[in-house]
């Protein structure tokens, strides 16, 4: 039997709620999106766009393919990648505020849905995600269509073009990040499990056709790597590196910051829908009259959340979670189970202010949007204390771009591309070098530091980009440039460029509003030593 107040069948004000979720979601969204290549990760990705392959890094593994050609298809009508991929992520964000109001609605009830949908919308963990280039909010989205799928494929009965549907979604879900489609597994097929006949029958048909469809995508993704072989001969390096941010190689203490850093990024994700829940689920608990009665009616739902949350939070913990979007894949459902709590609180309000369900439902979602919005709207200083210094804010992004910014304009007004060769140390995610390769193709950019992730011989190599093509060096020449630049990223020092360059030699550029650049001018016996320092 379905939970009280569970929606069976969406109706015209169901797909009502959901325009509106969406439309504000993305209004909301739109201003405050990122203008250059937050991470490392984003640069590769738009890189991807123009010149897919794994093998060179473009992207990382495992590849990401569905997500990287989506972005192609988006760049075929705004003509810059990174701009696709942004607007890729803005619509799957507003997209997962529309998404929680209808999972949350068919599980529980309207009001449900309705408090999911305003946590999704203005939460700052999936705000900021919506703003900057990352695959985990697209794959948000398809694991809750996943998940939403099978919910209505159990409520109705498991009949096969539902089992062709979740075949359909998990696929698609794969394609888009292949390291969440197995914990989305046991929902799935826990999903089969609750199919009143035939149940064996179809979980081996979708078992087959989602392998099929996983197979239209994953041979063109590693046909320009080299093959399926060369492509899984990349593993080995990326798991060994890897393997100190798992607690199977770091020990008992990874364990416990994983714990503390998934605990920390959910709560930046809901913050007074939290404590909201927290209050309403302390008082239901201490009520051992209602708590029997509450549990049984919705006891199925519950259940099936369970099955797809718990694996899931359990895979964050055991195995790695070191960037606040990893927990995409399964805050959704955290939200609704805070919505669900949140609904009694609801209810209390409307009997204390003795007005309608609606009116005070509407005072509690706004009064969550505003906390919301003021945390990731507001100075990062001003709220440092109460996001875990996690840098999911508006000003985060503003204060990259701004950064990056200067420099490129600086860099332009101040060096032609031909008189000037851009160094950078390492792979610094924020500030490094294919932030420069990405937005300044014109210029020559060289990484002095190897990957050790790569594949032989380009892992003992040194980078070089210029027109947002890589090439893998043994040493870096400077045909006749006047200048080298030295990028250095907040936390290191111009010591860091000292095995390649003779540091004493580089003058300071400061730069208004902005961190300093470093100028080498180099001299005949001085561009000797790079290309040895560079070996």
């Amino acid at each position: 039997m379905a939970s009280s107040g569970a929606v069976e069948k969406f109706e015209l004000v169901d797909w009502l709620a959901v325009a509106v979720l969406f439309a504000v979601s993305l209004g909301i969204r739109v201003p405050f999106r990122s203008h250059f290549a937050y991470h490392w990760d984003s640069a590769q990705f738009a890189l991807a766009i123009e010149h897919f392959n794994v093998s060179l890094s473009l992207p990382h593994r495992p590849g990401y393919f569905l997500f990287v050609m989506l972005g192609r298809m988006v760049n075929l009508f705004v003509g810059d990648p990174l701009t696709s991929l942004l607007w890729l992520n803005m619509v799957a964000g507003a997209g997962l505020a529309a998404l929680g109001y209808l999972l949350g609605a068919a599980l529980f009830e309207r009001n449900c849905g309705w408090l999911t949908g305003g946590i999704l919308a203005t939460s700052p963990l999936c705000w900021f995600q919506s703003e900057v280039v990352f695959t985990t909010l697209v794959d948000s989205a398809l694991v809750m269509t996943t998940v939403l799928v099978c919910w209505r494929a159990i409520r109705r009965g498991g009949s096969w073009p539902w089992v062709f549907a979740m075949a359909a979604t998990l696929a698609v879900e794969a394609g888009i990040r292949q390291q969440t489609t197995p914990m989305l597994c046991p929902v799935w097929a826990y999903t089969f499990w609750r199919f009143p006949r035939l149940r064996w029958q179809k979980f081996a048909v979708g078992v087959v056709l989602t392998g099929l469809l996983c197979a239209a995508w994953f041979f063109p993704m590693v046909q320009p790597s080299g093959g399926t072989v060369a492509y899984l001969r990349l593993y080995p390096a990326r798991i060994n590196m890897d393997a100190p941010l798992t607690p199977w190689v770091g020990g008992f203490g990874v364990l416990i910051r994983n714990l503390a850093f998934i605990v920390a990024t959910c709560w930046v994700g809901l913050l007074g829908a939290a404590l909201l829940a927290a209050t309403e689920f302390y008082s239901w608990a201490t009520r051992a009259g209602n708590r029997r009665a509450a549990i049984k009616s919705r006891n199925e739902p519950l259940r099936f959340l369970a099955v797809w949350i718990l694996p899931m939070v359990t895979f964050g913990i055991v195995v790695i979670t070191v960037m606040p979007g990893y927990v995409l894949c399964y805050f959704p459902g955290v939200a609704i189970l805070v919505a669900l709590a949140i609904t009694r609180f609801v209810e209390r309000i409307a009997r204390v202010l003795g007005c309608s369900r609606s009116f005070a439902l509407g005072i509690v979602i706004a009064g969550i949007a505003l906390i919301n919005c003021a945390v990731f709207l507001l100075p990062a200083q001003r709220t440092e204390w109460l996001r875990a210094k996690l840098p999911l804010t508006a000003s985060h992004i503003r204060d990259h771009d701004h950064q990056l910014a200067v420099w490129f304009d600086a860099i332009r007004k101040n060096f032609r591309p031909s008189d000037v060769l851009v160094c950078h140390y390492n792979q610094s995610y924020f500030y490094g070098f294919r932030q420069f390769e990405y937005h300044m193709p014109d210029y020559e950019n060289c990484l002095l530091t190897t990957d050790h992730a790569l594949p032989p011989p380009l892992n003992k190599k040194l980078w070089y980009a210029t027109g947002r093509r890589v090439e893998f060096v043994d040493r870096f020449e400077l045909h006749g440039r006047r200048q080298v630049i030295l990028v250095v990223p907040p936390g290191l020092t111009i010591d860091a460029f000292t095995n390649a360059f003779d540091v004493m030699t580089a003058r300071k550029w400061e730069i208004p509003d902005s961190l300093p650049l470093y100028v080498i001018t180099p001299t005949t016996e001085w561009s000797a030593s790079i290309r040895s320092g560079a070996n």
